[in-house]
């Protein structure tokens, strides 16, 4: 309880948090009745702005209105015991708050399930197991005329069974319902813990035993660890030998991947060697799944859980380890509110919770091994294939001059009927979606373009229509020339949905899969994919980055990058690191088992010192060189960005927006502001894009600049036209 000074006449006010992007709290008066004490975290329903939601309790004080009269009450205590948000949730949603600069309360709920953050009561596993009711003499037994009770009680026994069972065994629900209100049964929920299953024992390499070792001796206290491995070097082994670790001690583990198209596999892959449910937690799974596996990891009866981005906010009550598989994947980066970086997210948590992160990749980013450099974080390696599985031979193929059919080459077609030919699969890599780039008049050189953006439309054929791969709006495609009406349109550059045609022409009788966003909508499709592809012999698989990001398949020997010179050409000072991470992890998905494998390289530009490095270097090297070369340019990791960016029907207020904003924060020489500036894309989706970059090398002043950046710019009128943000670490500032 507070104690009320003798001359503060002002009430005792609950302060709240509530889901609103205002940089600020709200006081309401507690409510009329019910408990008065609530802790720091608990759910509250209240009206505000004409509706009712659900806020979060911080704290009680007295008011700190002039005008008290004004005051709301809160309607509801929500949770007036034990409250949802555990006490290092809070500290690490607040640390969210400040640091991303996230209104207090949009970053609180994250702490919550879906279900949660709408004021419904935590999820409850269904109560559809009885059991036989006791009493200090014994089981109660039914009356002698109950004959259907009595053959009930005797199938429960002393044990507990499901209702379905004694469904299934001729007992009638009015039965069950007779045995639940008499009192001589009582229904419970199903056992949260599914029972053991059988467990593929793990064959570690000398290799990973060793680091192995390593993480299981500083289990017990925060540290963060790299471990960088080799495609196909075992990292899984190593991530379940440390959980089977944390599993002994009682604890708990979080397993954070870049996308959903990762669980299915690292799931079955977690659940066949630890014997156990593991629940995932992504928007790929119903709401009750996701609340579901929430609530267990809550309860303490989840000793794994799986997820992506946003399963770092979960609930949890022995948190004992968190692994980021893949750390370096762009995917961790959330591009829309709330921006945030959940691998850093991850560490920041570990901290608070005191226990070990492991940050696992083939291809670290260069933050990563900037942070491992300085000892902030401890560093394994992984460097050989287990089974003396060999990499894969990289080459490349120069197509200046060549008469390629489809985009590929005579070589590659070669080498692919080879694969084939030999009972094994090839996987071809093309980062564009669609039949064709663009659609061009052959007479004037219009370019079909979008309306809304400033790019061209992709052409697609099944079915026929033009979509823009920026705003995903679609028109038909058009039989003439928007500009001299001519018909010769023809269209440009070759996407996964035109190669696959071509493929099939070339190998008819081959199995031919193809992985992209048109082919593969949901989960449940990629699934079915991927099951089918493990059970041919030979095939040809065909997609674009879907394929790239962690996928074992065994039998993919020969892989071909069809068309790397679309990613070697970018204004974007991490282009070189992010060019060097897909090609080493493209080309990661050959010989990954006992069987040899081969990758080829199709470029226009093979004397590119990218491209050359990528041939006879490894990537730590490559990685390393980078990180220098970012040092003497003072650019992040060692340098701090932050972006300060809106979007405008008018252009014009765009850029008066942004101009008005920078003349009134507070600079120094340390720090450089460059803007305002169109974006790469200026115009998308029908708005203006303009954008305000700061540039230090130190991380407070940039964090300073932006949060003066927010309380100004929300007092600024023509703000109020357009939508605008700032962010901290920004990954794209084109």
């Amino acid at each position: 309880m507070i104690p009320e000074p003798k001359a503060n006449s002002s009430p005792v006010v609950w302060v709240i948090a509530i889901p609103s992007p205002l940089h600020k709290v709200f006081e309401y008066l507690p409510p009329a009745s019910g408990r008065n004490n609530p802790e720091p975290g608990a759910r509250v329903r209240l009206p505000f702005a004409g509706r009712e939601v659900t806020g979060i309790f911080i704290e009680k004080r007295h008011s700190q209105l002039a005008d008290v009269t004004k005051l709301k009450q809160v309607k509801i205590l929500l949770d007036p015991s034990d409250t949802l948000l555990s006490r290092d949730q809070l500290t690490l949603l607040q640390w969210f708050s400040d640091y991303y600069l996230v209104a207090l309360g949009e970053a609180i709920p994250l702490g919550l399930s879906n279900r949660e953050r709408k004021g419904n009561a935590e999820w409850q596993p269904p109560l559809d197991h009885l059991y036989r009711t006791t009493n200090t003499q014994g089981l109660i037994e039914a009356p002698n005329r109950a004959k259907q009770q009595q053959a009930a009680l005797a199938i429960i026994g002393s044990d507990t069974i499901a209702v379905k069972d004694l469904e299934q065994k001729g007992i009638s629900k009015t039965v069950i319902r007779s045995l639940v209100s008499s009192g001589l049964a009582s229904k419970v929920a199903a056992p949260n813990c599914p029972s053991p299953r059988k467990t593929r024992e793990l064959e570690l390499t000398d290799e990973q035993r060793h680091v192995c070792q390593q993480l299981g001796a500083n289990l017990d206290h925060f540290q963060g660890h790299v471990l960088e491995g080799v495609t196909g070097s075992g990292k899984t082994e190593v991530y379940i030998d440390c959980i089977k670790q944390v599993i002994a001690q009682g604890r708990q583990t979080l397993v954070i991947v870049p996308e959903i198209g990762l669980t299915p596999q690292t799931r079955s892959r977690f659940e066949q060697a630890l014997g156990l449910e593991v629940p995932v937690i992504h928007s790929g799974v119903s709401e009750a799944e996701r609340s579901r596996a929430w609530s267990m990891a809550r309860a303490g009866t989840a000793p794994v859980i799986l997820g992506t981005r946003s399963s770092v906010f979960c609930s949890f009550k022995r948190l004992g380890l968190i692994i980021v598989d893949e750390e370096h994947d762009a995917a961790f980066k959330q591009r829309d509110h709330p921006r945030y970086s959940a691998r850093d997210v991850a560490v920041k948590r570990a901290q608070l919770c005191n226990c070990p992160v492991i940050l696992g990749s083939a291809t670290p980013s260069l933050e990563t091994l900037a942070n491992s450099q300085a000892g902030k974080y401890a560093h394994h390696r992984l460097t050989q294939r287990p089974n003396n599985a060999s990499l894969p031979v990289i080459s490349t193929i120069d197509t200046r001059g060549l008469a390629l059919t489809g985009g590929l080459s005579d070589r590659a077609i070669e080498q692919i009927a080879d694969t084939v030919a030999r009972q094994e699969q090839a996987l071809l890599f093309m980062n564009r979606r669609g039949f064709a780039h663009s659609l061009q008049c052959e007479d004037c050189g219009w370019t079909a373009g979008c309306h809304q953006c400033d790019s061209s439309m992709v052409v697609h054929r099944n079915p026929p229509h033009l979509s823009c791969h920026q705003c995903e709006s679609t028109r038909p495609t058009p039989t003439r020339c928007e500009q001299c009406h001519s018909v010769r349109l023809s269209s440009k550059g070759i996407g996964t949905e035109q190669l696959e045609l071509i493929v099939q022409r070339l190998f008819k009788s081959t199995p031919l899969f193809r992985i992209d966003s048109d082919s593969v909508s949901n989960l449940s499709a990629l699934q079915n994919v991927l099951s089918q592809i493990k059970e041919a012999s030979s095939a040809i698989l065909l997609g674009t980055q879907m394929l790239s990001k962690g996928h074992d398949f065994p039998r993919v020997t020969c892989v071909v990058v069809v068309d790397a010179d679309g990613l070697l050409f970018s204004p974007d000072f991490r282009a070189e690191e992010r060019l060097l991470q897909l090609l080493v992890q493209v080309s990661g998905r050959s010989g990954r088992a006992h069987l040899p494998g081969k990758v080829l390289i199709q470029t226009r530009n093979p004397d590119h010192p990218l491209i050359q490095q990528i041939l006879d270097r490894p990537y730590s090297e490559k990685a390393r060189e980078l990180l220098a070369r970012r040092r003497a340019l003072g650019l992040p990791p060692s340098g701090a960005l932050g972006l300060i960016r809106c979007d405008s029907k008018n252009e014009v207020d765009a850029i008066e927006f942004l101009t008005q904003l920078t003349a009134k924060v507070t600079t120094s020489k340390t720090l450089r502001l460059m803007g305002p500036m169109p974006t790469l894309m200026t115009r998308r989706a029908g708005l203006y894009r303009y954008q305000v970059i700061a540039h230090s090398q130190s991380r407070k002043e940039v964090h300073a600049l932006l949060q003066q950046a927010v309380e100004i710019g929300s007092q600024l009128k023509i703000g109020r036209k357009m939508s605008w943000f700032v962010e901290i670490d920004p990954t794209e500032t084109l």
